[in-house]
C-alpha cells in the first residue's frame, strides 16, 4: 500500500463517517472529519442494528461496547392497531447470523464512535458546514463556510441524506425524494408506562398497522423504550408540521392521530418528554457515487426507507468495504477502488431498496375493508413462512483480510 501524504477528508461524523475514519487508521490510513453540527451529543431518536451491522463493529472491537449499551430484542411482535397479534416471530439471530438485534439510541452510537476516534487520535472538527470542493491533478480541498479550507488526498461524503457532498459535485441533479410518509418518534422512561405493557413487549420489537399510521416501539436500555411512528401525509403538510408545530402541539397532533391504538401506544406518546420529528425521504438511484477524487457513502450515496431498518448497518458495511479497497489499491488507482466500491456495494442497496418500497404499501391509508386483508394476509404469510425470507438482508460478512 502506497503512504498517503495528504489526509482522507471525511464530511460527516455519522456512524459512516466515524467507523469509517476508525477503518483507514486501521488500514494505516490517514482520516480528518469534518461534521457541521457542533458536537455528536443527542442526534436524533433511536435506531435498530442488524447482526450484519454489529458484525462490522466486532472488526472495530466495539460490538460488546454497543450491545451492553443497548437492548436487544429476539422476537418481532406484529399486531393489528387494536392489539391483535398478527404474529410473534422468533428471531434466533445469534444462532443464524452470530450477533444479535440491537436497539440503540442514534446519540449513544454516535458517542461510542466518538469516543473510540478520539482514543485513537483522529481529528473530528466540529461546525465545519461544507460550502465547496476544489480539485487539482495534486489532489483536491475541501472549502467551508467560515472561510476555512484543508487540502486532502481524497473527500469521502458522509454526510446522509440531505448531503452537501453530493449536491456540490452533482451540481443538485440528484435530490432526495419525498416517500409519502412523516415519522415522529421518542423516548420513554419504563416507569411512565409499565402499567401498559403486555408480558410479550419487552423482548421484541414491536410493530403495529392501523388504518391510517404506523407505530413500532421498543426497549432501549432495560429502564427506557424509544418510540417511533409513519404516518401517511403531503409532502407540503409533512413540512408544514415539521416547521410550524411545537413539540407539545405535534405531540397532542399524535396523540389523537393515535387515540385508537391499543395500549400503550397512545402513553408512550404523552409520556414522552421530547418528540423528536422528521420528514422521511429516501434517495433515487444514482448512476454514480462518485466524481473525481470525491466519493459518497451511506445515506449520501444511497439512502433507504427507513421501512428498510437497515440504513446504520448498511452504513457501517460501507465504511468498512471501502476502506479495505482503499487499502488494496493505492492512491494512484483511488478510482479503481471508487469503481470496485460501487459494483460490489450497489446491487446489494438496490436490493434492500426494492424491499423497503414494497413494504411502505403496509403503512399507507387503508380503508377498514383492505386494511383487514392487509392484516389477514400478513398473519398468513408470517405464521407460514416467517421472517426466512429476508435472512439475506441480515447474513451479509464481510471479511476485512480476505
Amino acid at each position: 500500500m502506497e503512504t498517503i501524504n495528504k489526509p482522507v477528508i471525511i464530511i460527516g461524523a455519522g456512524y459512516a463517517g466515524l467507523s469509517l475514519a476508525l477503518f483507514l487508521k486501521k488500514a494505516g490510513i490517514t482520516a480528518t472529519v469534518f461534521e457541521a453540527y457542533p458536537d455528536v451529543k443527542g442526534i436524533g431518536g433511536g435506531i435498530g442494528l442488524a447482526p450484519n451491522g454489529i458484525n462490522v463493529l466486532q472488526e472495530l472491537g466495539l460490538d460488546e461496547k454497543v450491545i451492553n449499551a443497548g437492548k436487544i430484542f429476539d422476537y418481532n411482535n406484529f399486531r393489528n392497531y387494536k392489539g391483535k397479534f398478527l404474529a410473534r416471530i422468533k428471531l434466533n439471530a445469534i444462532k443464524k447470523f452470530g450477533q444479535p438485534f440491537v436497539m440503540i439510541s442514534r446519540a449513544t452510537l454516535h458517542q461510542i464512535l466518538y469516543q473510540e476516534a478520539a482514543t485513537q487520535g483522529i481529528t473530528v472538527n466540529f461546525q465545519k458546514r461544507l460550502k465547496g470542493i476544489h480539485e487539482s491533478t495534486e489532489g483536491i480541498a475541501a472549502v467551508f463556510d467560515d472561510g476555512s479550507s484543508m487540502d486532502g488526498s481524497l473527500i469521502i461524503g458522509a454526510d446522509g441524506i440531505h448531503s452537501t457532498t453530493r449536491k456540490i459535485i452533482f451540481n443538485n441533479a440528484f435530490p432526495e425524494e419525498y416517500t409519502g410518509f412523516y415519522g415522529a418518534g421518542g423516548f420513554v422512561q419504563k416507569s411512565a408506562v409499565e402499567q401498559y405493557l403486555g408480558q410479550y413487549d419487552h423482548d421484541a420489537l414491536n410493530l403495529s398497522f392501523g388504518l391510517s399510521g404506523f407505530f413500532g416501539f421498543s426497549f432501549q436500555t432495560s429502564n427506557e423504550l424509544m418510540w417511533w411512528c409513519s404516518l401517511e401525509l403531503s409532502e407540503q403538510d409533512a413540512k408544514y408540521t415539521q416547521i410550524n408545530l411545537s413539540a407539545e402541539a405535534l405531540k397532542s397532533k399524535l396523540t389523537a392521530d393515535y387515540e385508537d391504538f391499543y395500549q400503550p401506544v397512545p402513553q408512550l406518546i404523552t409520556n414522552s418528554d421530547h418528540v423528536i420529528k422528521t420528514v422521511m425521504y429516501d434517495m433515487p438511484s444514482l448512476p454514480k457515487w462518485y466524481k473525481g477524487r470525491t466519493i459518497l457513502i451511506g445515506d449520501a450515496a444511497h439512502a433507504v426507507s427507513p421501512t428498510s431498518g437497515l440504513g446504520a448497518s448498511l452504513a457501517l458495511e460501507d465504511a468498512m468495504i471501502l476502506a479495505k479497497l482503499l487499502r488494496k489499491h493505492t492512491m494512484a488507482e483511488y478510482s479503481k477502488a471508487f469503481s470496485d466500491f460501487q459494483s460490489i456495494r450497489k446491487p446489494r442497496v438496490e436490493k434492500v431498496r426494492a424491499d423497503a418500497q414494497k413494504h411502505n404499501t403496509d403503512k399507507k391509508v387503508h380503508s377498514p375493508a383492505s386494511a383487514w386483508f392487509r392484516d389477514t394476509m400478513m398473519s398468513i404469510f408470517l405464521r407460514l413462512f416467517g421472517l426466512e425470507a429476508v435472512d439475506w438482508k441480515y447474513s451479509y460478512k464481510i471479511e476485512l483480510d480476505d
